[in-house]
């Protein structure tokens, strides 16, 4: 689906793919920003949705995912455990 801002957006936050359990879907998700919290370290960054995605949850780019994965499990399990909120993207 990807958004059409999506290169636009990309300048200010990372980026996700959202097929959570929870919020709008699709279009509607579009340009919407996530506050993104790993669950097993409490460290938070917000993201800005671009796409969907099909497994359940988000698709983070790989520099977000790092950015979470302050105690590196998430690589070496190949997934991380987070929470996530909708909030305003400030612009």
């Amino acid at each position: 689906m990807g958004c059409k801002q999506a290169s636009e957006w990309r300048k200010k936050y990372g980026w996700t793919a959202f097929c959570g359990p929870a919020g709008p879907q699709g279009q509607a998700a579009c340009g919407n920003c996530l506050s993104v919290t790993n669950t097993g370290t409490g460290t938070k960054v917000t993201v800005r949705i671009i796409d969907q995605c099909s497994n359940g949850g988000l698709d983070l780019e790989e520099g977000v995912f790092r950015q979470l994965d302050t105690d590196g499990k998430g690589i070496a399990q190949g997934h991380l455990i987070v929470n996530y909120q909708f909030v305003d993207c400030g612009d």
